[in-house]
């Protein structure tokens, strides 16, 4: 008896070959993929933070200009306004006002006094005194009311003043002089040099452009550039950001520039649009798109050239694994290739050497490996019958045969139940690892007996590292202790009869730090003994959100002060200190005066606003370490602890009353308002009333309100 061949057929691709090639089809199309989403993604996400950053620097510029332009006005009007300006005797005391304001502010290139009629009466260095100047738009602009002057060249000064490197450029602010009836005086003026500009570039924005090669364009209102980069300035120029700009709108855009370069270019507007105090500039910043997005591309050739060394590597690794892995299978089909090709009828069938190396494999070779014991014990068989009796052959056969079937199905049978139970731990093992939440098994004394990797994530330690370890010694601080051991002798004494517990606790991890979790213990029974298991939960984003929550509820969410709940907890707080350490304590209350015709009259965004900064005064004008709180609508109450004596409470209204007096710039107007403060005092061993407290200090308010009132009527 022997094994025939059957017909051949076309050679089909080795599994190596096969599990080669998915490999690198694999890792190529990932690369590809990641390449087209880095294109798609981080290119768009880098233009986007360099529009960010340009808008950014168009601001700041915008704020520095506005700033400038707003001080220079102020000093005119306020200049304008002082005793020995309207009132003077003579052109000599004029000057003297103005080249002291000159020293204080050197940029102040020029500063003159015209009469009504145009001519310069008082000037600093006397540059332009008897000079008709009635033609200047400084001088029309001015007459009647604040006045900026936008950028323009020196012409009657430009051969009096001091040569420099730069042609004389000036910006004007002018208002009227009036005299203390109201009469017409003349125009005060002054010229600033456009060198602030230029030192504002350097000092502000310099950084920024070494760093992104960023430059900075401010541009007139009839698209001249009156500070930019070489070649550019007091150039007319046209582009898309400079009509945003120009209309009042703030962002940025990539544009193509007259040089044939792409830019990317933040734009804003300076000024304010009617108000000829102001001066509305166009800023531009703008940078080259290739430097904007050189970190992008620079990412895109970085991951080109690691995916190909990854693919070659693991293209490689997945020729080395592929020979490996089919190599057994290899080795079982050239072995049944030569017993099928095999033409000799012997005897004794040769042996097929089992394949042990995983488990596929080896349950294929032991499976031929059996068919051919099967097959030379059938032929034994054969022979032992031409030499026995019939009779006894068959008897021994039957007996022989029934003895290996009985022994294979108790092999097979062990074998499939030992399958069953490494499966079945396997399955145990990979929920555990994959929990949500730490597991750990001890046993009765305590010591770990199994820990998973959530446990390993959750509090530091690894497996290896605690098995066989005391828990209680390693996470437990020393007051919980007594406890765990109570709870785990009441555990082992009562078994299944005590309910599973879920507490909350604070361990201890690896690196010394409290961690709140929520533990599950449970008792489990076991034919040797017992164990005790428990589920850890990490409840520490739930302690967090839960105190979140408290501090946002005592948090008034208009001024960022103590609401009035905060206000009732910290006021007896406050009064048990002052009893405690045997010093005076006083409550300011605070009503804003005139607060609803704000209101009324501007809206509540601006009543909102009012009372944004009328907080942050009263914050800013009292002690870190005293209580400032909204009590409701415009009510205020200030807590002052540890004063000295009844005086510093006074001290301290009069400084809240002076501070809250200067004027409130709001986003379209500015008032001046004053507050009603009322002041009750608390003294050691005074009774602790809140409400009688909060009584007498609101009741102090009103009378201090209504001698406001009275005051303001008898003006």
């Amino acid at each position: 008896m022997h094994l025939s061949s059957t017909p051949s057929r076309a050679a089909r691709p080795r599994l190596t070959t096969l599990v080669t090639v998915g490999v690198s089809a694999t890792v190529l199309l990932t690369v590809l993929s990641l390449l087209i989403l880095v294109d798609h993604f981080a290119i768009d996400y880098a233009r986007r933070e360099a529009g960010a950053r340009l808008q950014q620097l168009a601001w700041q510029m915008r704020d520095s200009l506005n700033s400038v332009v707003r001080k220079a006005t102020g000093d005119v009007r306020l200049l304008a306004e002082l005793p020995r300006v309207r009132a003077a005797r003579s052109p000599d005391e004029v000057r003297k006002v103005l080249e002291s304001l000159q020293k204080t502010f050197p940029d102040y290139a020029w500063i003159g006094l015209a009469n009504r009629d145009g001519k310069v009466v008082a000037a600093t260095q006397g540059m332009l005194e008897g000079v008709d100047v009635s033609q200047r738009d400084w001088f029309k602009g001015g007459r009647d009311r604040l006045f900026a002057g936008d950028f323009h060249p020196a012409t009657l000064l430009n051969n009096k003043l001091p040569a420099s490197a730069d042609p004389w450029r000036f910006v004007d602010a002018a208002a009227p002089v009036r005299d203390s009836a109201g009469r017409d005086l003349g125009v005060l003026c002054v010229h600033m040099s456009w060198g602030w500009a230029r030192r504002m570039v350097h000092t502000m924005l310099a950084p920024a452009d070494r760093r992104y090669a960023a430059e900075v364009l401010v541009v007139r209102g009839d698209n001249t550039v009156i500070l930019g980069p070489k070649g550019l300035e007091e150039q007319k120029i046209a582009s898309d950001s400079l009509t945003l700009a120009r209309a009042g709108h703030a962002g940025a855009l990539k544009e193509t520039w007259p040089d044939g370069r792409s830019y990317l270019t933040g734009y804003a507007r300076s000024g304010e649009p009617g108000n000829p105090a102001t001066l509305s500039w166009s800023i531009l910043v703008r940078q080259p798109e290739e430097q904007a997005l050189a970190g992008a591309r620079a990412l895109e050739r970085q991951i080109l050239l690691l995916g190909a060394i990854l693919g070659a590597a693991l293209a490689c690794a997945g020729a080395l694994v592929a020979r490996r892995l089919t190599r057994p299978l290899n080795a079982l089909s050239h072995a049944i290739e030569h017993r099928l090709a095999s033409a000799d009828p012997a005897p004794l069938l040769p042996a097929l050497q089992p394949v042990d190396t995983f488990h596929e494999a080896q349950v294929l070779s032991r499976a031929l490996a059996g068919l051919l014991r099967n097959e030379q014990q059938h032929l034994d068989a054969l022979r032992g019958l031409n030499e026995k009796l019939e009779s006894t052959v068959a008897e021994r056969t039957r007996e022989i045969v029934r003895k290996a079937l009985q022994l294979e199905r108790a092999l097979g049978q062990e074998h499939s139940t030992q399958q069953l139970l490494q499966e079945r731990a396997a399955e145990l093992r990979a929920i555990l690892d994959n929990a949500h939440d730490a597991f750990i098994a001890l046993d009765p004394g305590g010591v770990v007996r199994e820990w998973n990797q959530q446990a390993e994530k959750l509090l530091g330690w690894k497996r290896s590292e605690v098995i066989g370890q005391p828990l209680a010694a390693m996470m437990l601080p020393p007051q919980l202790r007594r406890a765990y051991e109570r709870d785990m002798r009441l555990l082992a004494e009562h078994g299944a009869a005590v309910p599973s517990r879920r507490v909350e606790l604070t361990l201890h991890n690896r690196a010394g730090q409290e961690l709140p979790v929520e533990v599950s213990l449970a008792y489990v029974p076991r034919s040797s003994g017992h164990l005790f298991i428990a589920f850890l939960h990490d409840i520490s984003e739930r302690k967090s959100l839960f105190a979140s929550l408290e501090a946002m509820a005592l948090r008034d969410t208009l001024t960022g002060l103590c609401n009035r709940r905060a206000l009732m907890q910290a006021l007896p707080a406050a009064l048990q200190r002052a009893n405690r350490n045997r010093h005076s304590c006083a409550v300011l209350f605070l009503d804003l005066d005139r607060f609803k015709q704000v209101n009324d009259r501007y809206g509540h965004e601006e009543g909102d606003e009012l009372l944004r900064q009328f907080a942050a005064r009263v914050r800013g004008a009292v002690r870190k370490t005293d209580t400032v709180g909204r009590l409701a609508g415009d009510e205020f109450i200030v807590i002052l602890e540890m004063l000295a004596g009844d005086a510093a409470a006074r001290e301290a209204a009069d400084k809240l009353e002076l501070a809250l007096r200067r004027p409130f710039a709001l986003k379209t107007t500015t008032v001046e308002l004053s507050a009603s403060i009322g002041i009750a005092l608390h003294h050691p061993d005074d009774p602790q009333d809140v409400e009688t407290l909060l009584g007498r200090a609101d009741r102090a308010m009103y009378r201090h309100k209504q001698q406001g009132i009275q005051q303001r009527a008898r003006r």
